[in-house]
């Protein structure tokens, strides 16, 4: 083997033990443990690979805390976190540990994008009110649409209208003024949930268009206003509004015309 023979092989060894020994190293370090990690209505979903050497996970919240940690079944493939409507919103940490050492890392944002989208009003709509709504009911209540467009769920917590309708909110009102679509009774609700990328409809239960309020006047000339619909969630915290321009028509509110449409 003459020197040149030489040095060329020994180049290709070199190459071929260094090109060995990166892979391994990047094996290593970015080991595959988490398959997907997502929001489910109320509950954050780990899913890990097949391979997944992970012993147990840790979820930091935005503001460093430890939100939760659960034990990891040796093969198991998947593990529900509840996380509910009370909690942080913002980026979380999911920590996969081996041997009480960090194993891998990822994170997801989880925050509600909550919005009202539509209103109508029940004496316009009487087939889009609750099933057992009575004429009088869908008289004077309205019919309200929700979208959440972010990443965490919400509960909407309480329901208000304000201005130029016949029976505003009173700010003493200590009710959600939402109805209870799960109870036979008519009773309020305390919440709704509005899970990530996805639309609730709510009845409002304070009788905003109520013939019996005397807030606004219905004339045959017509009567024109704008008022505001509110709603409070838990998670979000700034309350969140929609306002409209309203038209009042007729003799007396009782048999009023009234049209509504967002306002521009």
């Amino acid at each position: 083997m003459n020197s040149h023979d030489w040095t060329r092989r020994t180049v290709i060894g070199g190459i071929a033990t260094g090109i060995i020994t990166a892979l391994s190293g990047c094996t290593g370090s970015s080991d595959h443990v988490f398959d997907d990690v997502f929001v489910d209505e109320t509950a954050l979903v780990l899913e890990f690979a097949s391979e997944s050497p992970v012993e147990q996970v840790n979820v930091i919240r935005p503001d460093g805390e430890l939100f939760a940690e659960r034990i990891i079944s040796t093969g198991s493939s998947r593990e529900t976190i509840e996380i509910g409507t009370d909690y942080q919103p913002g980026e979380y940490e999911i920590l996969g540990l081996e041997d009480g050492e960090e194993h891998a890392r990822e994170s997801i944002v989880i925050e509600p994008d909550v919005q009202i989208t539509d209103l109508r009003l029940g004496r316009n709509h009487p087939e889009a009110m609750y099933e057992g709504a009575s004429d009088r009911e869908a008289q004077r209540e309205a019919i309200v649409t929700i979208e959440n467009t972010g990443t965490g769920s919400d509960e909407v917590t309480r329901l208000e209208f304000s201005g130029d309708v016949p029976r505003p909110t009173p700010d003493d009102y200590e009710e959600s003024g939402i109805y209870d679509t799960e109870n036979d009774i008519g009773r309020y609700a305390d919440g709704v949930t509005v899970a990530p990328d996805s639309e609730i409809v709510i009845y409002s239960q304070s009788m905003p268009f109520s013939p019996a309020g005397d807030h606004v006047s219905c004339s045959p000339e017509t009567t024109e206003g704008e008022f505001a619909t509110i709603i409070e969630t838990a998670v979000q915290g700034e309350n969140t509004a929609a306002t409209y321009n309203v038209t009042y028509t007729g003799e007396d509110l009782l048999e009023c015309e009234i049209e509504v449409e967002v306002k521009a």
